[in-house]
Formats: structure tokens, sequence, C-alpha cells
């Protein structure tokens, strides 16, 4: 079946904007991209499958509770992150404004826009492809289960972009409009960070405490989550390997019905939003009325400060931007639930490690939302800042010290509930604020760095707002400076345990010994530095170099 010509003019301009601007990267740039993706493709997918074929293989009992968790999980992530696209391809730009005024149809709108709002998916959607195909290679399963498998991987992403849309049509119905961006924005960081939350935890009490996982819990708690559209795919697929099916016909009946109420639903109700949604969205804030401000006795003499301008600026532009507030707030939320979920003791590492690794991972993923877009979020307002006075040496410090404060404040406060949970020593509380300090400046510069290095200022959506090889090396980045820092930090304690006369296995501990601990710590603390240096240099000659033309977005 042919789709809507309307469908496929929108689609094919969507995709010739693609080209166009892959195009005027140049051949070589093309080229290291692409080998950048295809070794990301076969590590972390090669990864990802060989890790389900061995699942598959060596526990056949948990294999539907392996791919209903895995289809659920698709669907947290989504929920989790996906309301800014979701704000962004379906009721803000100008393109949407001519497609209202054109004679199209708004569900072919809807369908056109749904199919690009799923394109933000592909990532996510690849890693669970490939561990559905691992599982599935391990079951020595049919090929209907691999083609069934693709089919139902698209039904549950265009369920939740369908969900997502009806909730944003609703609140733009029925919510006052003065209000409706903040409680959309409310709306869009509490769904999905209380969606994962409650996965989360029950998942983890299927595992409990002990070493070996009890897995007939975890099959225990999928039969608990039957009731949920995003377990169903699973069902049907562990149905396909098991031969029965009678049942995997039910599952996939089940989930097709469901997706096309859902879709329905969600198109309808987008119909008849569009309009408010564009107005809301799109137009400016609507804000309080407020009484006039009085005018100042006297004016305040000198200079005005740049960075006191810019961080005006960002922090209004977190209040009037719904896609950005949308960002912020699971960015700040999800750490907090994910560190509640991992405070109680662990029995292979002791209280002081369990905290550092803790610690590394929400200060890395709070860094990374926040500091990475900071620089592409300008969008053509980097043209004003390119015309000013200022360095963009000077542009990316204010970035680096804008973003500081609330990272920094966020991972100390969990950092310092996590060490009194644990009954870490006062001594090692401090040595850990003190590793933090060192993670949260280290990763917050080389989001800085990554989002400058190859900045997107066309892009509507902050996930869109890197490129390629940002997103690359803001993620090899932040890798390699934790595991050169923790390093450092493992080493510096070793080199302590040396000088005080610990046992340490074959080494002798002497004050020579400890001293090379100690200079290899700090051999390994120097790359660490380096390597943020280096980012922060070549992020600053880039931008230097910038000359690209920023259309209207």
């Amino acid at each position: 079946m042919m789709a809507p010509p309307a469908i496929r003019t929108i689609l094919g301009a969507e995709v010739r904007g693609l080209w166009n601007r892959l195009v005027k990267r140049g051949a070589t740039r093309l080229v290291v991209l692409g080998a950048l993706l295809a070794v990301a493709i076969v590590v972390i997918g090669g990864a990802v499958f060989s890790l389900g074929d061995a699942a598959a293989q060596f526990l056949p009992m948990a294999r539907d509770a392996m791919l209903a968790g895995g289809f659920t999980a698709l669907s947290v992530l989504m929920l989790v992150v996906g309301f800014p696209s979701v704000i962004a391809t379906f009721f803000v730009g100008r393109d949407l404004l001519q497609l209202v005024l054109a004679p199209v149809r708004p569900v072919e709108i809807f369908l056109a826009r749904a199919v690009l709002a799923m394109t933000a998916n592909l990532l996510i959607s690849g890693i669970l492809i490939a561990g559905v195909f691992g599982v599935g290679v391990g079951s020595d399963a049919s090929p209907v289960y691999y083609a069934l498998a693709l089919l139902l991987v698209f039904v549950i992403v265009m369920v939740v972009t369908s969900f997502q849309v009806m909730v944003m049509s609703l609140i733009i119905r029925w919510v006052p409009a003065r209000i409706a961006r903040d409680f959309a924005a409310g709306v869009a960081a509490l769904v999905g960070v209380g969606f994962y939350l409650t996965w989360n935890v029950s998942l983890r009490r299927s595992f409990g405490a002990s070493r070996v996982p009890d897995f007939s819990n975890l099959a225990a708690f999928a039969q608990r989550t039957d009731w949920l559209p995003s377990a169903w795919p699973g069902h049907a697929l562990s149905a396909v390997i098991a031969g029965d099916w009678s049942s995997a016909i039910v599952w996939t009946l089940f989930c097709l019905a469901f997706g096309v109420m859902l879709v329905g639903a969600a198109g309808i109700l987008y119909q008849r939003t569009l309009l408010a949604g564009l107005g809301l969205f799109g137009g400016g804030q609507a804000v309080w009325k407020r009484a006039p401000a009085r005018r100042p006795k006297s004016m305040a003499s000198g200079a005005g400060s740049p960075a006191r301008a810019i961080a005006r600026k960002d922090w209004l532009g977190y209040r009037r931007d719904i896609r950005r507030l949308s960002r912020l707030l699971p960015a700040l939320l999800f750490p907090v639930g994910y560190a509640l979920t991992l405070i109680r003791p662990s029995r292979t590492l002791n209280g002081l490690w369990s905290d550092v690794a803790v610690a590394a991972f929400i200060s890395m993923f709070v860094s990374m939302a926040l500091a990475v877009p900071s620089i592409p979020s300008e969008r053509r307002g980097f043209q004003l800042l390119r015309m000013s006075p200022l360095a963009m040496s000077e542009i990316i410090r204010v970035k680096v010290a804008l973003t500081l404060p609330p990272v920094l404040a966020l991972t100390m406060l969990l950092t310092i509930a996590m060490a009194v949970v644990g009954g870490v020593g006062i001594a090692e509380l401090l040595q850990l604020l003190v590793l933090v300090i060192w993670l949260v400046i280290g990763f917050v510069s080389v989001g800085v760095s990554a989002g400058a290095i190859d900045p997107n200022f066309e892009a509507a959506d902050d996930r869109r707002a890197v490129g390629l090889l940002g997103t690359m090396t803001s993620t090899g980045g932040a890798i390699a400076f934790a595991l050169l820092s923790i390093g450092a930090f493992a080493l510096f304690h070793l080199g302590a345990a040396a000088a005080t006369g610990a046992r340490l296995g074959p080494l002798p501990s002497t004050p020579a010994v400890a001293a090379l601990i100690a200079g290899a710590g700090a051999l390994l603390a120097a790359a660490a530095g380096a390597l943020v240096v280096v980012l922060l240099v070549v992020a600053n000659s880039r931008l230097r170099a910038y000359e690209g033309a920023i259309s209207s977005t």
C-alpha cells in the first residue's frame, strides 16, 4: 500500500534536507564519521548480540523475562528522554506552520511527523534489535522470529510515541495556557522518571542481595508485568521460540490492536490540538500580569559582566523554552532515583568503592545532559556571540562555569547521603568529595568541549544539537577521563596503604613501593587533566574557525 502523496512529500523533503547536510560536511569528514559509526555498531551491537546469545543458551528459563524486560526498557528510555523530541517534532517549527497553511490534512501531518519522531529512537531500538536477535540465535529460533521482532519493535516505538503525543495533546486541551508549558515540562519529567523508578525498583527486588541472581523471581516479576503493553512483544517472541504458535498469534494481535487504538486516539487528539499547540509551544511564553517595575534612582556605573549576562540569558532560557526545561528535569531526577535504588550495602565492594562507582556515574550522566548542548543551544544567538568582542575561550569558560554549580551541588548532595547511609568514615568522605569535585570539573569540561567541537546550531531539539563526532567525543572522552581518574584514585589509596605497611599481595610494603605507586597515580591524574586540556583547546579552535551560516529554526 502506497503512502499518501502528502506524506511522501513531507518525508522526501526531510530526506533531501538530511542528504544536503551530509554533503556539506565534506567527503573526508563523512568517511571518518562513517568509520566511527561502523566501529560503534560492531562494538556495541556485537556486545549486546553476544550477551543475548549467551543468556539464551545458558538461561533458557529466563528468555521470556529477558525479552519482556528488553521491550520494557526500550519503552522506559523513550519515556525518560523522548518528550523533548515529541514536542519539537509535533508542535514546534516553521516548517510545521507551513504544513498547516498548506492543503494537507492533519492526519497526514501526524503520520509524517510520527515517522520523524521515531527516527530519534533508532539508536536504542537498534541496540534492542541486536539483543533480541542474539536471543533468537541462542535459542535456535525460526526465521519467523526475526521478521516478527522487527515488526514488534516498530510497533512498540510507534505506541510510545503516540502515548507521548496523547499526553501533550491532553495538556494543551485542558490545562490553562499560562501554565501549560511548565505543566508539560513537569509531566514529561515525572512520567518518564516515575515509570523508570517503578520498573527499576521492582526489577531489583527480583535479584536480591545474594551472589547468584534468583531468576525464578525475575520470571515471577515478568508474569506480574503481563498487563503492561510493553511486555507483550516479549511474550509473543518467547512463544515463537517455544513453538507455541497460538500464543504467539494472540500476543501479536494484542500488540497490533493496542497500537492501532493508540495511534488512532493520538491522531484524533492531535488534529484537535495542532493549532493550539503551535501557538503554545511555538510562540512566546505566556506570562503572569505583573505590576510595572519601578525605575531605579541611580544606574550602576562601570562595564557590565558578559559572564553574568550569559548566565542570566541561559537561566531565562530554561524557564521559557519548554524543550530545554523538559530535558533538564529528567536529567536531574533520573540520577536521584537511580542513586536511591543503589543506596544499600554491597557484598562485592566496600562502602567507599561502591560510592565511588555511583558518584562517577551520576556526575557523568548529569554533566553530559547539561554540558554537551550548552553551546549548540545558543542556536542563532551564536552569531551575536561570534560578532561580539568576547573570545571563544571566554565563552567556553563561561559555559563551563555555569554548568558546574548545579552538577556539583546535586552530585555532592547524593554522595554525602550515600556515604552516611553506607557508614563511610569522615576521612574517606573527604577523599570522596575531592574525587567528586575533580570528576565534575572534568566531565563538564569534556561535555562543553564536545558540544563546541561538532555543534549543530540549526537543531530545534537539544538531542540533535551535537553531531556524531561530538557525540563520540563526549562519550569516549568522559569514559577515558573516568577510567584515568578512578585509576589514579585507586593508586593513591594503594600507595597510602603501602606506606602504612599494609599487605599488598606480592608487592612489598616499603616507602619506595609506596612512592612508585603514588607516582603512577599522579601520572594517571596528569593524563586525565591533559585529556581535558586537549579537548578544550580543540573546542576553542573549532569555534574560532566556525564560519557556517545558521538558518532560522
